[in-house]
């Protein structure tokens, strides 16, 4: 038996990552100004046990590269797929269809990290039951914002990086 390799693998283009990273920065700048304005942009250090404008910003750019990297593979699978709906293909051209895919992204994330992976691992940590879905709106609004601009811009910057 024959193994090849990929003719869709490697390491992605430098327009990619540029596109990925300028993305993130600025779905990050959305996801903690909806935090701040809602006052929950301390719960996020808080969780690592840290404190400071500083740091809160820094974790949610952070959170902003960790998230950003999966959904550009997503977007990207999608466009590659043969038995993808034609709308969820041409999200990768266009900016309206790719912040729908944001927004399912967004709720996603919200879901299994918010409502259900943060309470888990710091109820293992803790020692102690924490509620599970733990609803939290806040999370959830600056989430799908999130989503919404990551996938809103990403299709836009792919094609400026791509033409310049």
């Amino acid at each position: 038996m024959a193994y090849r390799q990929s003719r869709h693998g490697g390491f992605p283009s430098a327009e990619m990552v540029l596109t990925t990273v300028t993305a993130a920065l600025i779905a990050g700048t959305a996801l903690g100004g909806i935090l701040h304005a809602t006052g929950n942009l301390r719960s996020v250090t808080a969780i690592y046990g840290l404190d400071g404008v500083v740091n809160e910003w820094t974790l949610v750019f952070c959170h902003s590269f960790v998230a950003a990297g999966p959904f550009v593979a997503i977007v990207t699978r999608l466009k590659r797929g043969k038995h993808v709906p034609r709308p969820l293909a041409e999200s990768y051209r266009n900016p309206f269809l790719c912040a729908c895919v944001g927004l399912s992204y967004g709720a996603l994330l919200w879901v299994t990290v918010v409502a259900y992976g943060a309470p888990f691992l710091l109820g293992l940590a803790a020692g102690r039951a924490y509620p599970v879905p733990y609803h939290h709106s806040g999370s959830f609004v600056a989430l799908l914002l999130f989503g919404a601009v990551l996938g809103a811009w990403f299709p836009l910057l792919r094609d400026f990086f791509t033409d310049q």
